[in-house]
């Protein structure tokens, strides 16, 4: 009879054991570990082993479960018959059955679930020896298996970056985060993925200063273009770049008169980044080295462009828009047959006030203006259209900020 009952309780006790392992191993997400690494690294790190190769765990936990209850249910209902006869073997089937569906299946399932990390901190060591004993029936099935699993599976750096997009997602749904907020950490996490000729400003768009400048000459430079910061170039040569100039060391220097009242002796080291980097690379390069601006170059070594520590942020939280990226609509006389208007201002509102013949389209001063070029604006750009002159008085960011109106008399 002890016989029976230890057949009976060893299937019984492996089968739960093997169940409540297998909805550990395959409920354990990635933040599961994560929590567990904080405690217990080596334990953390063997179950991201077994997360990079989840079918070697399951395996093994599958292979002696199938033992446990096609050996206990032949060796317990054997058992059983010499004990008790024949007659008696459907009851103890059924009995058994009930007792394997409940105890081996559904409970141990249900806590493996619900209580995996602990689990998981427990068992991981265990279950690590069990895999190596079972390496060549583990490599079998994986062998035979082989033909039926080809697709590559994602590694544990994808599958990571997966499920933190996954819970934003869901957050919002749940509306614990904003939309803003989910929109903010999926730029974030790809953010590697991004390299900083993505997100530069092109040499053609970059407004340098010239060592020929005098500093009065850089401050106009300056205030036309509405930048802080501006690299500075030997002589004409912009594929030589020097340094970069403050607007602020500009107006400090014309205040104090230095020694060296020229745009070298206030310059600024720069950095200068490749722009096939990181982004996230130059982030770090950014922040560490409290630069605001980096030069662009490409595999030759020459000048590519230009980018800012506002363009890395702007490509996590969006685009950002000062009060000098608004294009301005006013719209006045400073002298006879003699307007200053802003780029911003509508095309429309300038044939109905100002009388000028101008294309009946929908589209503001800067938009035709920029399309009647065909290049980048520069300041005192002229162009003529019906007897009238447009001159440009400032730039900002490759866009017509303000523009001279000469009416023909």
């Amino acid at each position: 009879m002890s016989t029976f009952w230890l057949i009976v309780s060893m299937a019984l006790g492996v089968s739960f054991i093997c169940s409540i392992l297998e909805a550990c191993v395959l409920s354990l997400s990635l933040a599961d570990i994560a929590r567990i690494s904080e405690k217990r690294p080596l334990i953390a790190q063997t179950w991201r082993i077994f997360r990079e190769n989840i079918q070697r765990p399951i395996t093994v936990i599958l292979i002696i479960n199938t033992l446990a209850h096609t050996i206990g249910a032949s060796l317990s209902g054997a058992k059983f018959d010499q004990l008790f006869g024949t007659k008696w073997v459907l009851a103890f089937s059924l009995a058994f059955s009930f007792v394997m569906i409940q105890w081996t299946e559904i409970l141990p399932k249900t806590l493996g679930v619900k209580y995996n990390r602990h689990i998981a901190t427990v068992a991981g060591l265990p279950l690590k020896y069990l895999i190596m004993i079972f390496t060549p029936f583990v490599n079998m099935v994986q062998f035979l298996n082989r033909p039926f699993a080809k697709e590559k599976e994602p590694t544990l750096k994808t599958s990571a970056v997966e499920d933190i997009s996954v819970l934003a997602r869901f957050a919002v749904l749940q509306k614990t985060i904003s939309e803003d907020q989910e929109r903010i950490l999926s730029q974030t996490i790809n953010l590697p993925r991004l390299k900083v000729s993505d997100i530069m400003m092109g040499k053609d768009e970059i407004k340098f200063l010239s060592t020929k400048m005098s500093l009065m000459d850089a401050l106009i430079e300056a205030h036309i273009h509405h930048h802080t910061r501006l690299p500075l170039m030997e002589g004409d040569n912009n594929d030589k770049v020097i340094g970069y100039v403050n607007f602020k060391d500009i107006v400090s220097a014309l205040q104090t008169n230095p020694k060296d009242p020229s745009l070298k002796g206030i310059a600024r080291p720069i950095l200068e980044v490749q722009g096939n980097e990181r982004v996230s690379v130059l982030l770090n390069k950014l922040t560490r080295g409290y630069q605001h601006i980096a030069i662009v170059k490409d595999t030759d070594g020459k000048i590519a462009g230009l980018v800012t520590l506002e363009d890395v942020i702007e490509s996590i939280v969006g685009e950002m828009h000062d009060e000098y990226d608004i294009l301005p609509k006013y719209f006045y006389q400073i002298a006879a047959n003699r307007y200053l208007a802003g780029g911003g201002i509508s095309l429309k509102f300038l044939r109905e006030k100002a009388g000028l013949e101008l294309p009946d389209v929908e589209q503001t001063l800067n938009e035709w203006l920029l399309r009647f070029l065909g290049r980048m604006p520069k300041v005192e750009d002229k162009i003529s259209h019906d007897g009238n002159t447009f001159i440009t008085r400032k730039v900002r960011r490759s866009n017509i900020f303000e523009v001279i109106i000469e009416i023909a008399g």
